[in-house]
């Protein structure tokens, strides 16, 4: 189901939606949730606990996105709350690099999983050399391997770009991260 038909028909209280957004998103939640706490039956409990508060709020909220950025919120709290209940000095856990990277690491899944879903409707060439591009291939590499010239990938790969720029709206600032 397409993000803006998803956030639809779950704001509206469609449980299918919720279905689709579970099945998506409990997996990785239940990583996320990982990192935090050690105990796999706990961090089911608190994924399945974040999706019955955000079902709960649902009408509150404006986008796809912030659906998705409050399931994280609620898992990421409710793991930090777990972590006073079990009375570990949450500030020594708070200050590790570890969480902070867990968090970058997970938000560049989401950006990249935005991006392949946009370079996935281009057609041709330019499908091709963006998901080159995104994989870390050099111009040059692509040339060699599309058996095109270097200024020829330069110029797809930057109509390409303007028009993932103009099918991402608010969020072509995600493109920057990796082009």
């Amino acid at each position: 189901m397409e993000q803006k038909a998803l956030y639809g028909s779950f704001v509206k209280g469609d449980e299918k939606a919720l279905e689709s957004l579970y099945d998506h998103y409990f997996a990785t939640l239940s990583v996320y949730a990982s990192r935090f706490l050690h105990e796999e039956d706990v961090c089911v409990d608190i994924v399945h606990e974040s999706f019955i508060r955000t079902w709960e709020k649902r009408k509150q909220f404006t986008s796809f996105q912030t659906i998705v950025g409050y399931l994280y919120t609620c898992v990421r709290n409710a793991c930090l709350n777990e972590l006073r209940h079990l009375d570990i000095k949450n500030k020594v856990l708070l200050q590790q690099p570890s969480s902070l990277d867990i968090e970058n690491e997970i938000i560049e899944h989401e950006v990249k999983r935005i991006i392949w879903a946009e370079i996935a409707k281009l057609s041709g060439d330019y499908h091709e050399i963006m998901a080159m591009s995104l994989e870390g291939y050099s111009t040059r590499e692509i040339s060699e391997e599309l058996e095109l010239s270097e200024q020829t990938v330069k110029n797809k790969k930057s109509e390409a770009l303007k028009q993932l720029r103009k099918n991402m709206g608010p969020y072509q600032w995600c493109l920057r991260l990796f082009f």
